[in-house]
């Protein structure tokens, strides 16, 4: 992952940009020898809290979307349960229309066969009634035969003319029974032409709603990655911590027992540094007017908003050419002195009364860890903060917090002084 510079860069986010308290000030701190509960104030603490609630709000999006997603598969499902009972409705109807189709051929059957017999009946009655059935009614003949008869034609028509007014009765309720299927089957074909619409409709908002999911769980996974970074480099650091505690209180112990021999060493290892720093930058080209900490003027102090607009600064930037020599503000001892992740080269110093001075952004180093310097002894070489920028940063601690330079005594004696 990219570092952002300490000072002048912010990270931005997944969707809006985000100023963060630079990293490296959380290394200074832990390096310093940092507590826990500083810790969890510190910018990379604030940039890990915050990436687990951008996480937990993603985890609520696509908590949101897969129950979208689930109602929307609920609705699905019952247009395909409405388009099933629509489909089966159908059939009932097709299977309706046969069996009045069949029943209609039934009974023009059945009147078929009525009208044969109904013919044949009537041939029969005919020579019965020697002639018409007008005559038989108005003749002259014998008015008791004409009457049995006409009895008997009775007889002989009633059954036909009663399965007529059958066939009528039965016709009209195949043409009732018509209609309604009729009327019934448009609404079917409206009430499917509204499902498939339906069903179009869901199947789109469906397959938005997954698109949606997936790219929620991309862009969580992504999140989560950046965590694990975060996590990462925070342990990094707590083990680069730890390191430094137990080297300094074996340093304390050593002390105690052989301070002699540990100034005879470490002026031993400062000739041994200054040849090194020698061989990289000639005398010529080392800025140095004796100035503490440095031949230059104050950039950025203490406190004053960065340019990201929201954060403050740590320590003090001073403007300087490159190669200045970077002197003691006050006597201690080297606790640190190496190339840290975004901060290059760092010199840091333990004073009496609790103080802590930080050097960042260094060309060369003239001392190493477990050196012993005095006031305006020189450390290093300036280098560059940020792009184009050269000079040098300097901070003040007391205890695990960085202070105003301003309130330490050495401070004043030799800057403000």
């Amino acid at each position: 992952m990219p570092q952002p510079h300490p000072h002048l860069n912010a990270t931005p986010g997944r969707q809006t940009a985000r100023f963060v308290r630079p990293a490296g000030l959380v290394l200074l701190a832990l390096l310093a020898g940092t507590a826990a509960p500083v810790v969890a104030d510190s910018a990379l603490e604030e940039r890990i809290d915050a990436q687990r609630e951008e996480i937990a709000s993603t985890e609520e999006e696509r908590e949101a979307a897969r129950e979208a997603l689930a109602d929307l598969q609920k609705r699905m499902d019952f247009l395909e349960e409405k388009a099933n009972e629509l489909d089966a409705e159908r059939g009932e109807l097709e299977t309706r229309q046969r069996n009045l189709d069949q029943r209609e051929a039934e009974l023009r059957e059945g009147l078929a066969r009525r009208r044969a017999e109904l013919e044949r009946r009537l041939q029969l009655a005919y020579p019965l009634t020697r002639g018409s059935a007008l005559q038989a009614v108005l003749g002259d003949g014998d008015a008791l035969q004409t009457e049995r008869d006409l009895h008997y034609l009775r007889a002989l028509i009633r059954p036909v003319e009663q399965a007529r007014r059958a066939l009528e009765a039965q016709r009209a309720e195949l043409d009732e029974n018509r209609a309604a299927i009729a009327s019934t089957d448009r609404k079917l074909k409206a009430a499917s032409e509204r499902l498939d619409q339906h069903y179009t409709d869901v199947s789109e908002n469906l397959a938005e709603q997954q698109r949606l999911l997936a790219s929620l769980g991309e862009a969580l996974d992504q999140q989560q990655q950046e965590l694990k970074d975060l996590l990462e480099r925070k342990q990094r650091l707590d083990r680069e911590v730890a390191a430094a505690r137990e080297a300094d209180r074996i340093e304390e112990e050593r002390r105690r027992t052989e301070r002699e021999e540990a100034e005879k060493q470490a002026r031993q290892q400062a000739e041994k540094q200054s040849e090194s720093a020698s061989r990289e930058t000639t005398p010529d080209e080392i800025r140095d007017d004796g100035s503490i900490p440095i031949a230059g003027r104050i950039e950025r102090r203490f406190g004053e908003t960065l340019p990201q607009g929201r954060l403050r600064n740590d320590g003090v930037i001073f403007h300087a050419g490159g190669a200045s020599a970077v002197r003691a503000v006050d006597g201690g001892r080297v606790a640190f002195a190496g190339t840290l992740k975004g901060w290059g080269q760092l010199v840091m110093l333990r004073h009496d009364g609790d103080y802590l001075s930080l050097y960042a952004h260094c060309r060369s180093l003239d001392v190493a860890k477990g050196d012993r310097v005095s006031r305006g002894d020189r450390l290093c070489t300036s280098g560059v903060i940020d792009a184009g920028q050269e000079g040098l940063y300097v901070e003040v601690r007391r205890g695990n917090r960085p202070i105003d330079p301003g309130r330490w005594p050495a401070w004043r004696r030799a800057v403000d002084g």
